[in-house]
Parts: C-alpha cells; structure tokens; sequence
C-alpha cells in the first residue's frame, strides 16, 4: 500500500473510533460557554419529541417472532436503544429490571430495543435475568432509534411513553434511578 492509502485507512479508522466512543457513554457534562450545552443531542431531541405521538414499529423478539411496540399501549413505557457491547447500557439494565419487577402490575413497562445481534442478545439477557420485552434491530433499530430523537445513534437513549402514546421526554445516556423515579412518581 502507498502512503496516501495508509493515510485513508488511519483517517477511517480515528472516524469510527470516535464514532462509537461518542454513540456509547455518558452524556458530556453541561459547558458554560455562552450557555451553550455539549448534551445539544438531548435538547433537540426533547425539543422535537415530547407531545409527538409514539411511532409504532414491529421488531423481532428473542423467540424470533414480529413484535409491534403498539402490544403495549396503555402501558407507561420506557423504550431503552441499547447494545450489549456498551458498557453504560450494561449498567443501567438491573435497574430497569428492579424497577420493571415493582411496577409491571401497575401498567408499567420496559421495551428494550438492543442493536445487537440474536446471539449476544440472548447471551446477555440470560446474564442478567432480564425479564422485559426485549426486541432485537440492529440496522432497523437505529433507523427506529432516529425517528425518535436520536440523530447521532447514541447509546443507550430512552424514550418514555405515555398510556395514550404522547411521548413524553427522551434520554441519551445512560438512565439514573433518579431519573426513572422521577419518570414514574409524575407518570404512573
């Protein structure tokens, strides 16, 4: 290989290196220049989804069957993009767990959509005791994931969902039990 071949590789390789430390992890800590925020993602988003109406999409199961996010109307829903590969992802799903156990007999629940393939999926929620629906997309996952808010691909993003399917806010970065204790103490 030529130089300016090497340098194409080493420039396509630092590209999708950032890519993916940018689309998995925590949300960037506010800055304080000129009031601008490094979370611009979340604020658009939020700015753009609450008060829509939820978009109904169908993605396979584990079990490898079709699965419409519309089975769970009249739910509050929290709608989690995750991958079993992104360590903030990991952290947050016993809490979803804990908190899905609590609440599912309230007309609460959990629809996790993983970008991942069925394998590692299945792997993971096995690991973990994960008892909530899980959905499995990869490419169309991030597609579904961009009608909801998340232009850049970040994971894990949530998107909560009201009974009557208003969407009511959106989340990039990894969920915090104050979060979802704030979600669910003004939505259930």
């Amino acid at each position: 290989m030529n130089h300016r071949t090497h340098a194409l590789a080493g420039l396509a390789v630092a590209t999708a290196s950032a890519f993916i430390l940018t689309a998995c992890g925590d949300p960037e800590p506010e800055m304080d220049a000129g009031g601008a925020s490094a979370n611009a993602a979340t604020e658009v988003a939020n700015q753009e989804s609450p008060g829509a109406q939820r978009i109904d999409f169908a993605l396979p199961d584990l079990a490898g069957e079709e699965r419409q996010l519309s089975e769970w109307d009249g739910d509050l829903i929290v709608l989690n993009f995750w991958a079993t590969w992104c360590p903030p992802c990991k952290k947050e799903m016993p809490l979803f767990q804990d908190t899905y156990d609590a609440n599912r007999e309230d007309g609460f629940t959990i629809v996790a959509v993983a970008v991942d393939e069925q394998t590692a999926t299945q792997h993971f929620v096995d690991d973990f005791g994960i008892g909530f629906p899980v959905l499995i997309g990869q490419d169309d996952a991030v597609a579904i994931g961009r009608k909801y808010g998340n232009r850049i691909g970040a994971l894990p993003y949530t998107v909560l969902i009201a009974r009557d399917g208003t969407i009511l806010d959106t989340h990039r970065g990894e969920v915090e039990p104050a979060d979802l204790d704030g979600w669910l103490e003004a939505h259930l």
